[in-house]
């Protein structure tokens, strides 16, 4: 699968008019994962604000399969197949497949998964179906963040920070899950500020370096050193 799923060029954004990012490019393939390593949290944010639409303070081009999109806002983003894996959507007194059925922004994409179909991918969280989202444990939980996404029919999926909540036992299982949906078609970008537990699972990796308050984006093949 070689079709371009994201491009961005030239993307420059400000927050309160303060400029943080000049001049990000970037390109994703569809079926691959992409990283955007950066450790400064407020440059994490601005990118993740600026691919979502949910920052207007922007110029450039952000095109989604060919589509520009810099002047849609977030939810006209989710309607293209663009979605945040983030376990703040789950509700923690519901059980998991509770959290699984619940009705998502998104659904009628096309392509979404079946519950069927996610308890194959994650037999992880069969085992835990009927158990309160409460009792997972913060990487298990955001599996299951990410598999509810997979149930609205997004198909370029935005993670952050993985390595926060993934933790040793579970990196395995989460190599495999993501190799799997990269070979299915589904376009991963990791906004990551681990570069060695980036370079674990993506394909390429952007380095987001910061200078006099601006980030600029600089590409490195895969695998890198630092």
């Amino acid at each position: 699968m070689n079709k371009t799923a994201l491009e961005v060029r030239n993307l420059h954004t400000w927050n309160n008019h303060q400029p943080i990012i000049q001049d990000l490019n970037l390109h994703a393939k569809q079926g691959e994962a992409v990283a955007l390593v950066s450790h400064c949290k407020n440059t994490q944010s601005s990118l993740l604000n600026s691919l979502l639409g949910i920052n207007p303070q922007r110029q450039g081009s952000i095109r989604i399969r060919q589509t520009e999109t810099i002047h849609l806002s977030s939810e006209q983003m989710t309607w293209l197949g663009v979605a945040f894996c983030s376990k703040s959507g789950l509700f923690l007194d519901l059980s998991c497949e509770e959290n699984l059925l619940l009705p998502l922004q998104g659904l009628g994409l096309g392509g979404a998964l079946s519950l069927t179909e996610i308890y194959q991918l994650f037999p992880l969280l069969y085992q835990h179906k009927d158990d309160p989202c409460s009792r997972l444990s913060p990487g298990e939980q955001h599996l299951l963040a990410l598999a509810r996404v997979l149930r609205t029919g997004s198909d370029i999926i935005i993670l952050h920070d993985l390595h926060l909540d993934i933790c040793p036992a579970l990196l395995p299982l989460t190599t495999e899950l993501l190799a799997e949906l990269k070979l299915r078609g589904y376009t991963l970008i990791l906004n990551e500020s681990d570069t060695h537990f980036a370079a674990s699972l993506a394909d390429k990796i952007y380095q987001v370096h910061s200078s006099d308050g601006l980030s600029q984006i600089h590409y490195h093949a895969h695998p890198i050193s630092d």
